[in-house]
């Protein structure tokens, strides 16, 4: 007697995993069309990424290419040689240096939106779920040690919740948990977007962090706008005696600057906190353009 034995079958359906129903001729040009599109984005997506790449090179040959003429130049007029060769190397190290940092991938700023704006609506659910403030206070901790001085390339900073308007902000150090139960201190404490932000600015500065309102806000909005291209330009006006700082910014990029812990928001916030080593509470005045105001010299509990 043979072993073989017929599939089992269950309701008329066959049980063999492989077997699938056969597609109408629809179905199938609709998903010949599919596959058709998908290889078209890609090969779009590719031709975008390479003459992003290209106009990099072309730049790179440009810069190398003044300097070679500015070098020959500096051969035949004596005169003005000096000038002519500090040019050429500038223009021949600003080419190198172009053609071998030249990006070999470009993300679109929609991407960056469409992830931010998933982020920021899920903490604005959880604030309300928890029946939290509006209030947004940034801090950085740091050390009464005046011999040990927060690292470069180390910040250490928070974006707090209170529960209540009037719920007291706790020291930088309080923060093991991202949900604060103290009786004082309820509220939820959460990673700025900013905070890493900060430290890359930190590293690429040639001079020091500021200390001061008037240099943080030169150093942060330069950052903002000519680093990190998050937005066009940015005006501020600093209010010493009332402890605040107003900054306006045009063409700000990731949309709305009311939601949760915005990118621009965020690094203003962090930067203010790491350099004047104070809570830095924020306010929103507009979205369109972005206009907020940065508070510092808030009460706050230090017993921690």
């Amino acid at each position: 007697m043979s072993d073989a034995t017929a599939p089992e079958q269950t309701d008329g359906v066959s049980a063999d995993p492989e077997e699938s129903p056969e597609q109408s001729p629809e179905e199938a040009e609709l998903a010949a069309q599919v596959d058709l599109l998908a290889a078209e984005n890609r090969r779009l997506r590719d031709l975008l990424a390479e003459r992003q790449q290209s106009r990099y090179r072309e730049t790179a040959l440009g810069l190398a290419g003044v300097g070679l003429v500015c070098g020959l130049l500096g051969y035949v007029t004596p005169a003005a040689s000096t000038v002519l060769f500090a040019l050429a190397g500038t223009g021949l190290f600003a080419g190198v240096l172009t053609y071998f940092l030249t990006p070999e991938r470009f993300s679109s700023a929609d991407v960056g939106h469409r992830v931010y704006a998933a982020t920021a609506q899920s903490f604005s659910r959880l604030c309300d779920d928890l029946g939290l403030s509006d209030r947004r206070v940034y801090l950085v901790a740091h050390t009464d040690d005046e011999d040990d001085e927060i690292a470069e390339s180390d910040v250490e900073s928070w974006l707090f919740v209170p529960q209540t308007q009037d719920t007291e902000i706790p020291a930088a150090d309080a923060f093991d948990s991202a949900f604060l139960v103290e009786d004082d201190h309820r509220g939820l404490a959460v990673q700025p977007t900013g905070s890493d932000l900060i430290t890359a600015i930190r590293d690429s500065l040639t001079e020091p962090f500021g200390d001061s309102p008037e240099r943080l806000c030169s150093q942060l909005t330069d950052a903002i706008v000519e680093d990190f291209e998050l937005a066009t330009s940015a005006e501020y006006d600093i209010d010493q005696a009332d402890g605040r700082v107003s900054v306006r910014f045009t063409g700000a990029l990731y949309g709305d600057g009311t939601q949760f812990d915005h990118p621009i928001v965020s690094v203003m916030a962090v930067g203010l906190a790491a350099g004047l080593q104070t809570a830095i509470e924020t306010t929103v005045t507009e979205s369109d353009p972005l206009a907020v105001t940065f508070r510092w010299d808030l009460e706050h509990d230090d017993s921690n």
